[in-house]
């Protein structure tokens, strides 16, 4: 309970609780090293004693681990006696999610259980947004899966393939209906980058992320503009494009069966609940009631797992805690989800 105490002072920062912990803890140590290209940041507290280990996992954000409350919540892991990993996953700070993605998250994460900084070999991994589903990925890998201890997913997602549905037709698919849902203009980034990233051709799938580049600098959706300027593209790419330009959830499905073999694999290998057999580790999830970017079936589905708890609180706004005098009953829920995942985690 002290630890989450600290835990949660310092990520929420009130006034007068934040300062109190940093008083009351000592100052982390800070290093900086790569792992596979990867720039990581490691924080411990400031013996050389192995300890037991987190490592975060950013969401689709510009700032990655440069974003102040990813800063809080690493260093108040550091202060409560934890040793934790912060890297730059590549792809995340611009919205393309690929093959590179994945692999980075693994070696990270495997790095990370070799190092005498660990204590046991083992560590934690907590994600939020798609890091979460990247963190969930990474722990259902054959090689990490006996060595991760708990996964504290914060507002994951599941099912790529729902999600591709839901960005380009504004509906998803839940028991065989299609229900309407917002789609934001994250959505739209992330998923026309990461499929045209998954195009086989290098020069043709250059070309379309260079003019998703020209298109996101007009403020124009990407969807809507970029099947109109690939001209004599491959069969290959024009599924792809067909994909994006589809708003029909009823064309989806033979739409998305179309798509190359590669980007088929891809699409498989971002998929959380593709892993869920492999999944050894404790699973935390943790969302909001309603969330801009993730509808709560993908929660769902994955709190559907044997080793899986589902924490439905409205401490959060999709990733961001937040501590409201009308919403206790809802912090204590967030409260017991930190809880448990320091003591899994340790």
């Amino acid at each position: 309970m002290i630890k989450a105490f600290l835990l949660v002072a310092v990520v929420l920062d009130p006034p007068v609780l934040g300062r109190m912990a940093r008083r009351l803890t000592p100052e982390p140590r800070v290093f900086q090293f790569e792992v596979d290209g990867v720039p990581v940041e490691m924080l411990r507290p400031p013996d050389d004693e192995p300890r037991p280990a987190w490592i975060f996992v950013n969401g689709a954000h510009p700032l990655r681990r440069r974003e102040p409350v990813v800063w809080r919540l690493a260093q108040g892991l550091a202060r409560a006696g934890y040793v934790v990993f912060v890297p730059d996953i590549p792809g995340l700070g611009d919205g393309t999610v690929t093959a590179r993605t994945l692999d980075a998250t693994g070696a990270v994460t495997a790095a990370a259980c070799g190092r005498r900084d660990v204590r046991a070999g083992r560590v934690a991994l907590v994600g939020a947004s798609t890091g979460a589903g990247l963190a969930l990925i990474a722990a259902g890998r054959p090689d990490l899966a006996e060595r991760v201890s708990i996964v504290a997913a914060v507002a994951p997602f599941a099912d790529l393939r729902k999600l591709i549905c839901l960005t380009t037709t504004g509906y998803y698919e839940e028991n065989g209906e299609f229900a309407r849902y917002e789609v934001t203009d994250l959505h739209r980034q992330v998923v026309a980058r990461s499929l045209v990233a998954a195009i086989p051709t290098q020069p043709e799938r250059d070309r379309l992320l260079a003019a998703l580049d020209e298109i996101e600098r007009s403020e124009l959706d990407p969807l809507d503009e970029l099947p109109h300027r690939a001209h004599d593209s491959s069969p290959e790419a024009r599924a792809v494009l067909e994909v994006l330009a589809n708003r029909d959830p009823k064309r989806f499905g033979g739409l998305f069966d179309a798509l190359p073999p590669s980007v088929h694999a891809f699409i498989g290998e971002l998929s959380p609940l593709r892993f869920r057999e492999g999944l050894r580790a404790r699973i935390e999830i943790c969302v909001p009631p309603s969330d801009v970017y993730f509808p709560p079936g993908e929660a769902a589905a994955l709190a559907a797992l044997p080793n899986a708890r589902l924490t439905v609180t409205r401490t959060l706004d999709h990733t961001r805690p937040s501590l409201s005098l009308a919403h206790l009953r809802s912090f204590a829920r967030f409260s017991g989800f930190v809880v448990r995942g320091l003591r899994a985690a340790g």
